[in-house]
């Protein structure tokens, strides 16, 4: 269990915000069918709710540097009343404007809470405090999603409230947690300029995570049903995916502070990509669901050990301003899967979405590799002593 007490407020306020997108999120795609809506509007309206996070987050920091802990505040309340207010969109614009904001509303309640953990934790406990929180926030969306999903048949509405409710009820647990967070976040006051290059690892893991959520997740029920495997089977193989990524996050995160974040995190990488290249070869439910549990593990990892690594490496200053950077490009990331891998399966058949999203992978490691090469490269050579500087007495001649 975390030793540290501020652990508990944050991880009860990730839990229920948590609960809050999982309910909002698959509530949100079924209440547009029931209105007779296409898959294509659907999948738009999911997208507003990222594009809002994406542009909200280039204002985030400000408003901390403004505002504090009521930003985080008015994030989680403002999460809860767009949950709430979705069904009463009652009309496309609606549906859009309210998504929208939700996804605004969900750039104020993370970033404030990832910039947190990162200021606040201990250089050796930095990944496991991050695993803790994406377990929370994993667990959070998964019960939201089945209570949901099982209560939307017949109190659809009220299944939206309570999602609404879960949020701001966050949002008290934040009053309560205000002088600790309050103090931690002033800090933070003086913005920075933030180095992508140099961090090229993190944010290309955002950036993948995104995709792989974005992409595979949504399009893999799709895809498995083509496949031939029944309803049943495709939820039990979705439950797989799930479980891998709820349960490995404190054990990688425990691996990472005690191996190594950039170690472990490429290494993520590489089981995540040898993993994608397995589940193309046809198989059974049972090979199928081992591998998408260990996928799931790996890829899941990849946002909170990435949010570790930058916080290693950035100053606490830059953290507002890198974390707002993260998150907006996770969220690019979320927006990209979708279209490349749909584009893909439309073209090229359905079998191919294993094949984007490996892509997705190689590419984010295999630019860091080549960035390090040149980046130790370049560092050999700048600390090499010129030939006629050398001390006389270790040359030959000598």
């Amino acid at each position: 269990m975390p030793s540290n007490r501020w652990m508990v407020p944050l991880c009860l306020t990730s839990l229920l915000w948590g609960f809050s997108f999982g309910l909002n999120a698959p509530l949100a795609s079924l209440w547009m069918q029931d209105a007779g809506c296409s898959d294509t509007l659907i999948g738009l309206n999911t997208s507003a709710y990222y594009l809002g996070i994406a542009v909200a987050a280039c204002a985030v920091p400000w408003l901390m540097r403004h505002c504090g802990h009521c930003s985080l505040f008015l994030g989680m309340v403002a999460s809860g009343l767009t949950c709430v207010a979705f069904p009463l969109g009652e009309s496309l614009p609606g549906w859009f404007l309210v998504r929208g904001l939700n996804g605004i509303a969900g750039a104020l309640s993370l970033i404030p809470l990832e910039t947190y953990v990162n200021h606040t934790s201990a250089p050796h406990r930095r990944a496991q405090n991050f695993g803790y929180y994406a377990f929370c926030i994993a667990l959070g969306m998964g019960l939201g999603t089945l209570v949901g999903t099982q209560m939307y048949a017949l109190l659809p509405r009220t299944a939206f409230l309570i999602g609404g409710v879960a949020a701001i009820l966050g949002g008290v647990v934040v009053l309560g947690w205000r002088p600790e967070l309050a103090h931690a976040l002033e800090e933070l006051s003086t913005p920075m300029p933030v180095k992508v290059a140099r961090n090229f690892l993190s944010f290309g893991s955002a950036w993948s995570q995104g995709f792989l959520e974005g992409g595979m997740v949504a399009l893999l029920p799709v895809y498995l049903l083509a496949a031939g495997f029944s309803e049943d089977g495709m939820s039990w193989l979705m439950s797989g995916l799930m479980i891998g990524v709820i349960l490995a996050q404190v054990p990688v995160a425990w691996l990472a502070d005690k191996l190594g974040r950039t170690l472990i995190l490429a290494g993520c990488h590489v089981v995540a990509l040898g993993g994608i290249g397995l589940l193309m070869i046809p198989a059974g439910t049972a090979w199928l669901g081992f591998w998408l549990f260990a996928v799931g593990a790996c890829s899941g990892a990849f946002y909170p050990l990435g949010l570790a690594l930058l916080g290693e490496r950035v100053p606490s200053k830059g953290l507002p301003r890198a974390t707002a950077w993260y998150l907006a490009i996770n969220c690019l990331g979320s927006l990209m899967g979708p279209m490349i891998a749909g584009a893909a399966m439309d073209h090229f058949g359905r079998h191919v979405l294993f094949l984007t999203g490996g892509a997705a992978v190689l590419l984010v490691l295999g630019t860091w590799i080549v960035l390090e090469i040149r980046h130790r490269g370049s560092h050999r050579t700048q600390f090499a002593v010129p030939a006629n500087e050398q001390d006389p007495s270790l040359s030959c001649a000598a």
